[in-house]
């Protein structure tokens, strides 16, 4: 169970990640070839849409002892250079009383990482929050996980990445999405955050775009029940 610090963590973040992560498949598929240089700090991707980008460790999540290790407790002591956005998540849950981000080793259950279709990957789903999290504390939205040795996955932060402006259609998309991962606990919360992060019109009820409009609904709970867009450009 999440601490009630993380859970606003992950509300805060939980649009705009997805939205970078869509963006970063837009660019590079979901199954290109990658490679990492940690000592170099930089992230490749190899293919027709080749690229490197300086890249942020933020840490592991491995099966044998069921438990997600930070980048700056790993024994192999890389560089503050690669971990600065673990870092900044540590000092984030320092100065706000975040359990998950000031602890080393945070462990998961078995289960976390299944799904009824298929199993993800062991830790996937604490190591996605934390990763959230790290994302608020470090202002770096474009993460990228990928398996290496015995079942371990990789998590980390690739810079140089910038989103483009929000569109009716790609909003449209992301919103049942999200709400469909079941990842958001204060739907309000999470709204607003996103839209003050995209620096998009936000009354409560309204969330605006340049190219479109979306009313919100909520339920007697405060969850989004309702979702009506309009497309076409806001007349003042």
């Amino acid at each position: 169970m999440r601490s009630p610090g993380l859970t606003a963590l992950v509300d805060d973040a939980a649009f705009l990640s997805h939205e970078a992560q869509l963006h970063l498949t837009d660019l590079h598929g979901s199954d290109a070839r990658w490679g990492v240089d940690l000592a170099e700090g930089t992230f490749t991707f190899d293919g027709e849409a080749s690229a490197t980008y300086p890249v942020q460790l933020l840490g592991s999540a491995a099966p044998g002892p069921r438990s997600w290790l930070w980048g700056w407790a790993n024994p192999s002591g890389y560089s503050e250079g690669v971990l600065r956005a673990a870092t900044a998540a540590r000092t984030l849950g320092e100065t706000y009383g975040i359990p998950e981000l000031t602890s080393g080793e945070v462990p998961f259950d078995a289960a976390d990482g299944e799904t009824a279709q298929r199993e993800v990957a062991p830790g996937y789903a604490v190591s996605a929050d934390l990763a959230r999290a790290a994302a608020v504390a470090s202002g770096i939205w474009f993460t990228y996980s990928g398996a290496v040795s015995g079942g371990t996955r990789v998590w980390m932060l690739l810079e140089g990445l910038t989103l483009p402006p929000a569109t009716f259609s790609r909003v449209g998309r992301l919103l049942p999405e999200v709400l469909q991962a079941g990842v958001v606990t204060d739907h309000r919360r999470a709204l607003a955050s996103y839209a003050t992060l995209r620096d998009l019109g936000w009354d409560g009820t309204h969330l605006v775009l340049p190219d479109g409009a979306f009313t919100i609904t909520f339920d007697d709970r405060g969850r989004i029940s309702g979702i009506d867009g309009t497309s076409g450009a806001p007349t003042s």
